[in-house]
This record gives structure tokens, C-alpha cells and sequence, in this order.
């Protein structure tokens, strides 16, 4: 689905009603629902109308709930902000600090997610300002670039700051 800087669906009428009735085919998982809820927001009633038959089909498959937590809000939205902004690398940092199960998650998530060098960077820096470099540990390096790579190579080296 495509979006407007505010969020809003774009496209005409038509093309928001269509786009929106076609998720009755999606899988039910956070996005669909986050679409869905933006249809149900359209200031046009038929492509609220739409939202709501797509929501109809979907009940019937009789799908399994979707588990949100904030963390989860956190980590999938966590690079849909301009890189000016500097929010990814604040998250990231909130999630080094709360040190949760599903915390730990979200961080090795963005870590393999991160697409600026300079953000990887500021990533690995707050994990070794933290002294958890148990994190950096578990990447598989052959999965990261040659850059990123090297970033973490030389953090494991530079010392541990008294690891975790």
C-alpha cells in the first residue's frame, strides 16, 4: 500500500477502496492490521467500507491473534524515520537499556536491519558503551558487509569494557 507523508493512504478513492479490500487476502499479522486500521481511518466512507469487508473475509479464516508489544512497535517502525532525526540510534539505545528477553531480540533484529553504515556504527558503539558485546558476538559476520564486518571486528577487539 502506498502512503502519504501523513500517513494517510494515497492514490483516488477507487484506488484506496481496491487497495484496501485486496488485504482480505493477507496474511493477519501487524501490517495488515496497521493498513487496515489506515483504511478504517479514510476520511471516504466506502473505502472504510472496503476495510471493514476485507476485515469480514479475514475473521472468517478465523485467524490467530496478533501479539503487540510496545517492543515490537519499536523495532518494526524503528527505521522509518529520517536519518537526521537520529530516533533509530535513540531506540536502539532504549533497547540496550531496558535489557528484556524480547529487548535482546529487537536488537539483533535492527542490527542484521540497519541499512546506514554510520547508524551500524552508533549501534555498535551504545553496545559497547554498555559493556554487551555478548550481542556483537552472536552476528554471523559472513552475513554482514565487509564494512559492517569490519566495525564489529573491531569493537570484539578493542576490549571487552568488562562484558556481560
Amino acid at each position: 500500500m502506498l502512503f502519504r507523508s501523513d500517513g494517510l493512504l494515497r492514490g483516488s478513492r477507487e484506488e484506496r477502496s481496491r487497495a484496501v479490500l485486496s488485504l482480505r487476502d493477507a496474511e493477519w499479522n501487524l501490517a495488515t492490521l496497521l493498513d487496515l486500521h489506515c483504511g478504517l481511518l479514510d476520511h471516504a466512507e466506502d473505502v472504510r467500507v472496503s476495510a471493514m469487508n476485507a476485515l469480514q473475509e479475514i475473521a472468517k479464516r478465523t485467524p490467530k491473534p496478533i501479539k503487540i508489544t510496545p517492543v515490537m512497535l519499536l523495532s518494526d517502525f524503528l527505521f522509518s524515520f529520517t536519518a537526521s532525526s537520529r530516533v533509530a540510534v535513540y531506540i536502539f539505545q532504549f533497547l540496550v537499556q531496558l535489557d528484556t528477553p524480547e529487548a535482546h531480540q529487537a536488537m539483533e533484529r535492527a542490527l542484521l536491519r540497519v541499512q546506514r553504515n554510520e547508524d551500524f556504527s552508533a549501534f555498535v558503539g551504545i553496545l559497547q558503551h554498555a559493556n554487551r558485546l555478548e550481542v556483537l558476538r552472536r552476528l554471523e559476520l559472513a552475513t554482514l558487509s565487509k564494512t559492517k564486518a569490519a566495525v564489529v571486528r573491531s569493537a570484539l577487539h578493542s576490549g571487552n569494557y568488562g562484558d556481560r
